[in-house]
């Protein structure tokens, strides 16, 4: 992965050098905000002056530096960055943390049809969000970023109005315009996901997305390692959230909400839960519950998908 960025300075003479990354930074966090002036001298010295402070450090020759990876393609899918931060923010919280399964440590971009599409999932859950693009790429596209990329472009996003995104064979970049972004992608097939999208079930809880987060976030202040789910009991109209651990105690609270399915009871993991309710923007929440043993689902009308299994109730 490498990042590139330019800021405005008054340059009296050009010139290149490398400096050593982590005491660079931390002296120009520790300066006042005062304007800075620096200078490199013999030996690859870096002077670094304020009002009131001279600082030396060593560098290396530019020629000792890598290279950038470079992606050269004009073909590039143009998205506002507020889009793909909030894309981001509704997805990468459902990416696998198991370098066993290499190709979930990563999000799926695929460009097609003029929209772009974000998908995550660790194999107990999975997370999709479309957006149609600014402007299209000519072909479509289906590639796979790893975490550690989309944590930096995440950070970055916020620098300008748009973003570009250029694949080729092996690499993405991401342009915000005076900064640059670019990441190999992880190779591998991403599994067929759209066969594990159920379809649409009547059986539905409207709930206040607020009132829900709150209530599992409590209860799950009662779940351990070793009986982790929390449960919820389902009747027409009425929802309670609980849990039940030996050695820790109990807990249940009854939530305000609206169900038109059968009664049951279900156990899901809260951290899954929390997750995805507090990326989401609509105060109003509908989530399909069908049965005990099917996962429960939230579609919203603005492409967004959340998939998540059921847990064993145990305790």
């Amino acid at each position: 992965m490498g990042i590139s960025t330019a800021i405005p300075a008054e340059v009296q003479e050009e010139g290149s050098i490398a400096v050593p990354a982590k005491r660079f930074s931390d002296l120009i966090k520790e300066l006042p905000s005062t304007t800075l002036h620096i200078q490199v001298k013999k030996n690859q010295q870096i002077t670094v002056e304020c009002d009131k402070g001279l600082f030396k450090i060593v560098g290396l020759p530019k020629e000792e530096f890598p290279r950038l990876p470079r992606v050269e393609n004009q073909d590039a899918l143009v998205v506002d960055q507020g889009v793909l931060e909030a894309m981001l923010s509704q997805t990468a919280f459902a990416v696998s943390h198991d370098e066993s399964r290499y190709i979930l440590t990563g999000i799926l971009f695929v460009s097609k049809g003029g929209w772009l599409r974000l998908v995550a999932t660790d194999g107990r859950r999975l997370a999709s969000v479309s957006r149609e693009a600014r402007t299209p790429t000519k072909g479509d596209h289906q590639v796979v970023v790893p975490i550690k990329a989309i944590q930096e472009l995440h950070r970055l996003l916020g620098e300008g109005p748009t973003v570009k995104i250029l694949i080729k064979e092996n690499q993405i970049a991401f342009d915000l315009g005076n900064t640059q972004l670019v990441s190999r992608l992880i190779d591998g097939k991403f599994p067929n996901y759209e066969q594990v999208i159920p379809s649409e079930s009547p059986h539905k809880l409207a709930v206040s997305r607020e009132t829900l987060l709150l209530a599992t976030k409590r209860i799950s202040l009662w779940a351990t390692p070793d009986s982790p789910s929390i449960r919820f009991d389902l009747k027409p109209n009425n929802l309670v959230v609980s849990k039940q651990t030996p050695e820790v105690g109990e807990a249940h609270e009854e939530v305000q909400a609206k169900y038109n399915g059968s009664e049951f009871s279900i156990g899901f993991n809260p951290n899954y839960l929390v997750d995805v309710l507090r990326t989401l923007p609509d105060e109003n929440l509908e989530m399909e519950l069908p049965g005990p043993d099917r996962p429960g689902v939230i579609r919203t009308k603005d492409h967004y998908l959340y998939i998540v299994l059921p847990m064993q109730i145990g305790s």
